[in-house]
């Protein structure tokens, strides 16, 4: 699932080509992505309408359009916004394409059907948006500690599903919050409520800097993402334990382990992030 580097360097790839282009077409193939409107009331909203910019929140993109309404696309797991120049017919899991008047096209590909598109007011955001934490990295470092250690003292479950829930931070999804944990030292399983201060502090930093890695290296691709152009990612490179079950790691020289943590398929190294003794 594209997370918050990616959806980022969707959006730096999109900025470029699509702010002042007017919507000419609307082409819907897959009726149930579109939320929460009609298929045809979306493209009555969207034809002669001018996108004026191109924001992120969280791993949602939303389109500004010259009306002050919004278009928010989730790719959820496997979606893809690819810019087209020309005539472009639609490849295979098309769920939307955009037409512009200057004869080219943005497609929203999503193989595994589940991203949406939700047409809203700027004073009426869907309840997914409405409820999201505070950005990562963009918000001030007391807001977003705020929002975590609030969090952390009301569960009891692992940190890293606090990590994972976008109502506590926005953007973080199952690569980077494994890599954060690896980097803070912190053990995937360990109860939120139990971390301490100083762990607090690695753990935001570890967020700092491997988002803003991440985003630098365009994101990471090991399947289906590419940003807006169509290019992969390049930080699936520099990943420590993300994806490197059984490997050795690349601090320490043990091996990393595999196993399943708020749901999620979770990489550790049990040297470099030492379970607390009870």
């Amino acid at each position: 699932m594209p997370e918050l580097p990616e959806v980022e360097t969707v959006r730096r790839s999109l900025l470029p080509v699509v702010i002042d282009k007017e919507i000419q077409e609307v082409e819907i193939f897959l009726e149930k992505a579109v939320r929460p409107i009609a298929p045809e009331e979306l493209k009555l909203a969207l034809i002669g309408r001018k996108i004026e910019d191109l924001l992120r929140r969280g791993k949602y993109l939303i389109f500004i359009l010259d009306n002050s309404q919004r278009v928010a696309f989730h790719l959820r797991m496997t979606g893809k916004l690819l810019y087209k120049a020309g005539l472009s017919a639609p490849e295979k899991h098309t769920t939307l394409i955009l037409s512009f008047s200057d004869g080219n096209s943005l497609h929203f590909v999503d193989p595994r059907k589940f991203g949406t598109v939700v047409l809203y007011e700027p004073a009426n955001p869907p309840a997914g948006l409405k409820k999201l934490g505070p950005e990562p990295v963009a918000d001030k470092k007391e807001v977003v500690l705020f929002s975590l250690k609030t969090a952390a003292s009301r569960r009891k479950g692992p940190i890293k599903g606090l990590l994972l829930d976008q109502t506590v931070i926005a953007g973080l999804g199952n690569i980077y919050a494994d890599e954060t944990l690896f980097r803070a030292g912190v053990h995937p399983t360990c109860p939120a409520r139990e971390i301490t201060a100083q762990e607090w502090e690695r753990i935001y930093q570890s967020i700092q800097e491997i988002l803003t890695k991440a985003i630098n290296h365009r994101g990471t691709t090991r399947q289906d993402y590419v940003d807006g152009r169509g290019e992969p990612g390049e930080y699936q490179n520099y990943l420590n334990v993300y994806g490197r079950k059984e490997e050795s790691c690349l601090v320490c020289g043990g091996t990393i382990n595999y196993t399943r943590v708020a749901g999620r398929g979770t990489h550790y190294c049990p040297n470099c992030q030492p379970l607390k003794k009870v």
